[in-house]
C-alpha cells in the first residue's frame, strides 16, 4: 500500500509561469525530506490549468516525518513567506489518499484520473475488477491503480488512475482501449460500482 498527499493549486490570472517555478522549488525541497515528490499540470478535463503537487510515501509514519521535516526547513519556510506576501495562486489541500490497488512503480510523465462517486461498500467490487483491468492494461504497457481518500472533504470518491509513458503512448493506448470489447465490458461493470463524476489528464512538470 502507498499513500499520497495532494495539493491542488490554481494560478491567478497571468501568474502561471511564476507559480510553476515556485512549485518546482517547493517540490524539490520536499524531495530532500523523504517525499517522492512530483509536480503535474492538469492539461485536459476537470481542473484544466491547475497544478497538482503529489507527495508519495510507503507509510503514514514516513509521510508524517517528512511533513515535519520539510516544514522546519528554512528554504520551505521562506517559500511559504513569499506565498503569504505575494500570492500567485489559490491552494486547496493537501488532502491524503491511499492506494488500495496498484501502488505506482515510479513517476510517470502522463497520468489520467477517473473519479467515481462510490459508497464504501463498493470498494470490494472495485477490488474484484482491478486485477482484470490490470491484466488488460498490461498488454499495452499501461499501469493502473485504485485510490480512495483518507482525509478529504469527499469520502465517497474512488479514483481510477491510468499511468502512461508519454503523450503519444496515451493516444495509442486510448485508441486501442475504446475499440476493445473487453475494456468496454469492464467500464460497464465499473459503472455498477459507482458513477463517474470527473476525469482529467495530468502532465509531469518536475
Amino acid at each position: 500500500m502507498s499513500y499520497v498527499s495532494i495539493r491542488e493549486v490554481t494560478p491567478l490570472r497571468g501568474k502561471d509561469m511564476i507559480l510553476e517555478e515556485r512549485m518546482k522549488q517547493i517540490s524539490e525541497i520536499m524531495g530532500k525530506h523523504g517525499a517522492k515528490s512530483a509536480l503535474y499540470k492538469v492539461v485536459a478535463g476537470d481542473g484544466a490549468g491547475r497544478y497538482d503537487l503529489q507527495n508519495w510515501y510507503s507509510s503514514l509514519e514516513e509521510g508524517a516525518n517528512s511533513f515535519q521535516s520539510y516544514g522546519a526547513d528554512p528554504e520551505y519556510q521562506a517559500m511559504m513567506h513569499k506565498r503569504a506576501i505575494d500570492p500567485v495562486a489559490d491552494v486547496s489541500g493537501p488532502w491524503i489518499g491511499r492506494m488500495i490497488y496498484g501502488a505506482p512503480k515510479g513517476i510517470k510523465p502522463v497520468v489520467v484520473h477517473r473519479d467515481y462517486h462510490a459508497p464504501r461498500k463498493a470498494i470490494a467490487k472495485a477490488l474484484e475488477l482491478a486485477p482484470e483491468l490490470d491484466g488488460l492494461m498490461s498488454e499495452i504497457d499501461v499501469e493502473i491503480g485504485i485510490g480512495v481518500p483518507l482525509m478529504k472533504d469527499d469520502h465517497e470518491m474512488l479514483r481510477a488512475v491510468y499511468r502512461f509513458n508519454s503523450m503519444t503512448h496515451w493516444g495509442q493506448s486510448v485508441d486501442k482501449m475504446i475499440t476493445d470489447e473487453r475494456f468496454a465490458s469492464l467500464v460497464n461493470e465499473a459503472h455498477e460500482v459507482g458513477t463517474l463524476q470527473s476525469s482529467r489528464m495530468l502532465v509531469l512538470k518536475s
